[in-house]
């Protein structure tokens, strides 16, 4: 596999994963002001509020026979989570394109399981994927590659950054969209994973398209909770992506695409949520993008809320000067709601005019005070404010 998505120097922070000091290693698009991270406490239970208990869509549109994957289990199989079942499972994702894995914890080794084209796959209440400890640096525990019409239900996913083998690394994917397309994901629970929750991008120049995310929960991941590296046409509507931490860069929802031939364009987010983010809610990092083909991006953000992340939004920086032209399209950021940011809610990294115009509306910066009440934080507004203006083809409308 080629190892895909944000660059940075391999390095794993040390000490307890409920309490550690990170300390970040460089990003190619961001200054070194900006790696110094605060010491970051995981936070148990704070998307609960977020996570949309209501599955039963999903549930209802299993079909009526689908083939379940518990019959290739061999004679005598564990329901604990704790034998490799990988061969079994993915011999019955080969013949059976409507399929329902076993209402209990199955374990996975880092080859991980392929999903094919035209399939229907569905996650029972119990089931869960459980990745066996890897030292591999790279996997994909759910891989949906060079395929089409996919819908997969409620899956759960564990990866195994708490057992992991090795130190080096960052791209085990707990789900991965490679050059596939018309693909509908509902409510996913992804969480552990050594690099992302969900990787969404191209294999050989075929970039991913139409692709869905319904009410996702990433948490726990170790590089981001979700990456975007290619794709024309995504929805991501109402995710919630809590407590990344552990490997540069840090972010909720990470849109880098690797090179010039890779395509971001006409993705909507509608009410994203980031809570507690080592260093990014949301970040948009386009310099890899620019070259000899040209771009059109097209990406529209509403009703963001991000709560203690150190950074709620952030724009990547890109040089002072390319042989081409600047990037063409629109970047809408509506409505967010960002409080309590531990650096700050806006932060810009100098695109220098290079990126799309990116247009802000709405935006409300508060904190929490000592009362358990949200006020409006006029410094850090302030601090946005000034931000914006001081930037080309960046523009703030209350």
């Amino acid at each position: 596999m080629e190892k895909t998505g944000t660059r940075s120097t391999r390095c794993e922070s040390a000490g307890s994963s409920f309490l550690i000091l990170l300390s970040l290693c460089a990003f190619s698009c961001f200054s070194s002001e900006a790696q110094q991270a605060p010491t970051f406490n995981y936070r148990q239970g704070i998307a609960d509020k977020y996570i949309s208990k209501d599955v039963a869509a999903a549930k209802s549109q299993m079909a009526v026979s689908t083939f379940d994957l518990t019959t290739v289990l061999p004679k005598g199989y564990v329901q604990d989570g704790s034998v490799d079942y990988t061969s079994y499972l993915q011999n019955g994702l080969d013949k059976h394109k409507d399929v329902t894995f076993p209402a209990f914890p199955v374990l996975v080794n880092d080859k991980g399981l392929s999903v094919g084209s035209n399939s229907n796959i569905y996650f029972k209440p119990g089931s869960r994927l459980q990745l066996q400890a890897s030292d591999k640096e790279n996997y994909e525990i759910l891989r949906v590659h060079n395929v089409q019409n996919v819908n997969i239900y409620s899956p759960v996913i564990e990866g195994d950054r708490k057992e992991h083998k090795g130190s080096t690394g960052q791209w085990g994917m707990g789900l991965s969209i490679r050059a596939s397309k018309n693909v509908n994901v509902y409510a996913p629970r992804i969480s552990g994973c050594w690099g992302d929750g969900i990787y969404i991008g191209a294999l050989n120049d075929v970039t991913s398209s139409n692709v869905n995310i319904y009410n996702a929960y990433l948490d726990f991941n170790r590089r981001n909770g979700m990456s975007i590296v290619s794709v024309d046409g995504l929805k991501l509507i109402k995710p919630v992506v809590a407590n990344t931490f552990g490997q540069s860069p840090m972010s909720g929802i990470d849109i880098e695409p690797n090179n010039n031939r890779d395509v971001i364009n006409n993705i909507v987010m509608d009410g994203p949520v980031t809570l507690n983010n080592a260093k990014h809610g949301i970040v948009i990092s386009l310099s890899k993008l620019i070259g000899v083909n040209p771009q059109d991006v097209n990406i529209s953000i509403r009703n963001h809320q991000d709560d203690g992340s150190s950074v709620a939004f952030s724009m990547g920086g890109m040089k002072q000067h390319y042989d081409v032209p600047p990037m063409k399209g629109n970047i809408e950021v509506i409505n967010p709601v960002w409080k309590n940011n531990v650096e700050r809610p806006f932060r810009s990294y100098k695109p220098n005019g290079y990126a799309p115009t990116l247009k802000f509306t709405g935006v409300n910066v508060l904190k929490t005070d000592n009362n358990g009440r949200d006020k409006p934080d006029a410094e850090k507004f302030m601090l946005m404010q000034k931000t914006i203006s001081a930037e080309s083809k960046m523009i703030l409308q209350q």
